[in-house]
């Protein structure tokens, strides 16, 4: 029995992060031996390879007005509890420490009785499962963990499944293409349940393919369903609608017209003053966040080539001829010089950092990988930020950027550093 809640997380994050697996069954009989918590509520289901976050802050943020919302999701930028929220909250503490405790117990049974222990995300996500069950919660906005088939959250019956996109991310686990990536994120599809996607347009014809196979209607958005009336900050129109969004960014304008569209489409009772509230009011921290206005000072936790392309799409469009400095850490299994390659290409300097995680890319390694002629690796991020500051003048533009996991490492400093707090 754990005491204190540092112990229990502690515990639970040091369990094995992937099992090899060609079913959901360990899932499922896990599920079923503690009452299939899972069909108390309904659920909107949302994959992609990026903008999951954001589109599922959107809609949690938009529905909460309005009933009792439960969100889970994946990773945590500051606190472990923020995977699991009713109603924008966190899990507090105290709640959270009784559910690892109970899934530690049960997860010895179920070794006991099916031969096999859970996964770390299988683990978190049954103690999600269970908590809004006992929350009673009406809806839950669910982000898939990895791909989306075989993900253990796939085990849900959703109202509605949403993919943002198809990039190259995880090709180890989904395969080195595009069709082959959209094939497992098409795995969250069911029978005769609507799917809400925003992916490029060259994918369509697999995803009516397989909707039509299903009988799921397809909703598809794309950039002509909206107008960007500003970049900075951030303003567009959606079938007729004026929207400001507090998340920044370009991207953000299809993220939040995929999510209105979820909801115009399952609760279209919704007063259009409380989407535009809750577009607004949605935060999502590290996803294009600013943090100074001189000179502007941006963290983003864009960790896959396309995350970074529409990160540097973003900033070409915002500030042009402007000069632009990089930060740049990422983990050692992403397409780090492609990433590098993009970020160089709007960078007059680009600064090479690492901190203590065991899967982030060496410096060495990253140095090599950049072409840029203003290169530099300065080992400690602080240090590294610093030193970028410090040259910078107050028109420049600073972008902090690579991976989520950097993200959470470095946000904490900048808003003490910015007396943010």
């Amino acid at each position: 029995m754990f005491k204190d809640i540092v112990e229990a997380i502690a515990w639970i994050e040091h369990q094995v992060k992937f099992k090899p697996k060609t079913d959901l069954n360990r899932m499922r009989a896990a599920a079923l031996a503690l009452g299939n918590p899972q069909d108390a509520y309904k659920i909107i289901h949302v994959g992609g390879t990026n903008g999951k976050g954001s589109v599922v802050s959107y809609l949690s943020t938009i529905l909460s007005k309005q009933m009792k919302v439960g969100t889970y999701t994946s990773p945590y930028i500051l606190k472990f509890n923020e995977r699991i929220q009713v109603n924008l909250e966190m899990i507090p503490d105290a709640d959270l420490l009784v559910y690892i405790n109970e899934i530690h117990d049960f997860n010895e049974t179920f070794h006991q009785s099916y031969g096999e222990t859970l996964s770390f995300f299988e683990l978190v996500t049954l103690i999600a499962f269970k908590y809004f069950k006992d929350q009673k919660v009406d809806l839950v906005v669910l982000e898939v963990g990895l791909g989306g088939l075989l993900d253990a959250t796939n085990i849900c019956n959703p109202i509605a499944s949403v993919i943002t996109n198809i990039g190259f991310d995880h090709m180890q686990q989904l395969g080195n293409t595009l069709e082959s990536i959209a094939f497992n994120k098409l795995g969250i599809v069911k029978p005769n349940i609507p799917l809400f996607t925003s992916v490029d347009e060259a994918l369509i014809p697999q995803f009516e393919a397989t909707c039509k196979s299903l009988n799921a209607p397809l909703i598809s958005i794309t950039d002509k369903h909206y107008v960007i009336e500003s970049n900075e900050p951030l303003e567009f129109i959606y079938e007729y609608h004026y929207y400001q969004p507090r998340l920044q960014g370009l991207y953000q304008a299809k993220n939040a017209t995929l999510a209105i569209s979820v909801v115009n489409y399952l609760f279209p009772k919704t007063p259009i003053r409380m989407i535009k509230e809750g577009i607004h009011e949605t935060a999502w921290p590290g996803r294009f966040e600013v943090f100074s206005k001189h000179p502007v000072v941006i963290l983003d936790g864009a960790h896959n080539r396309h995350g970074i392309e529409a990160l540097c799409k973003s900033i070409e469009s915002m500030y042009p001829n402007r000069h632009i400095h990089s930060l740049f850490c990422a983990m050692s299994d992403k397409e780090t010089e492609i990433m590098l390659n993009r970020v160089s290409s709007i960078s007059d300097s680009v600064t090479l950092t690492h901190f203590d995680y065991k899967r982030t890319a060496e410096l060495s390694i990253l140095l090599e990988q950049t072409h840029h002629k203003n290169k530099k690796a300065i080992e400690n991020p602080k240090e590294a930020f610093e030193s970028i500051l410090s040259d910078a003048t107050s028109d420049d533009v600073i972008i902090i950027t690579g991976s989520l996991y950097f993200v959470s490492y470095i946000r904490p400093y900048l808003i003490e550093r910015f007396d943010l707090a």
